[in-house]
């Protein structure tokens, strides 16, 4: 069912009384795009995910994400200034650190790195905003708030092979921006609740979401080892 313009598309229930960027424009760095995607919104949901979303982007700049192209500029132009201001976003940040032997799969030594332990729901949170987001983008529909989502950040190439199945029943995002934020989509036809999400940050990062109203079809685990290997 379609849906209007005044109802905010994450709630349902307040007015849309502003336009929130998805995904955030703060995950662009400078000069920004001038077709960036926004979605109807009310206040209080365009506010009530700004530390959460500052916490994705702060974590993933310790990734391999932060030393891409997209990555340097976003830590030359605001994120070195964010971490010199934002005491809390540092201590949090230095939480999910700790130091892990790097190996071949073949066991061969390649030195200590620093990982980052992810506090995977704050992390999943700003995902599935996101989808919300963008389905309505794409479908001019929004998801009732009792629809569920869950998201999966793809670590490896193991992580990658139950979704990369789908990856042929996907349809491109209606807009991309290489390196910085790109998508793949999907839903059934008889449910269409039912959608397939594919997500890439800044080049290197990729999550899998799917969305549903019924626990088994939400195939998603996550898997015991939250870390990834800072870059």
């Amino acid at each position: 069912m379609k849906q209007t313009t005044n109802q905010c598309v994450y709630c349902g229930s307040q007015a849309s009384t502003t336009l929130d960027h998805v995904p955030p424009k703060s995950f662009y760095p400078e000069p920004r795009p001038s077709n960036l995607i926004t979605v109807p919104a009310c206040l209080a949901c365009n506010n009530s995910y700004g530390k959460d979303e500052e916490f994705f982007l702060a974590t993933y700049m310790f990734s391999d994400a932060g030393v891409s192209p997209t990555g340097k500029k976003l830590w030359d132009q605001k994120l070195h200034r964010t971490f010199a201001k934002n005491r809390g976003l540092r201590r949090r940040i230095a939480s999910l650190l700790r130091p892990v032997r790097l190996t071949t799969p073949s066991g061969i030594f390649l030195g200590r790195r620093i990982a980052i332990k992810q506090d995977e729901p704050n992390l999943a949170k700003v995902v599935e905003k996101i989808v919300r987001g963008l389905y309505f983008f794409e479908y001019n529909e929004r998801l009732d708030p009792a629809i569920k989502i869950v998201a999966l950040f793809l670590r490896s190439e193991e992580d990658a092979v139950e979704p990369m199945k789908f990856n042929n029943q996907l349809h491109y995002g209606s807009r991309e921006w290489p390196n910085v934020f790109e998508y793949r989509f999907n839903r059934t036809i008889e449910k269409p609740e039912d959608s397939m999400w594919i997500i890439r940050f800044f080049g290197r990062i990729v999550y899998w979401a799917i969305s549903s109203n019924e626990n088994e079809f939400l195939p998603i685990e996550n898997p015991s080892d939250n870390s990834t290997v800072a870059g």
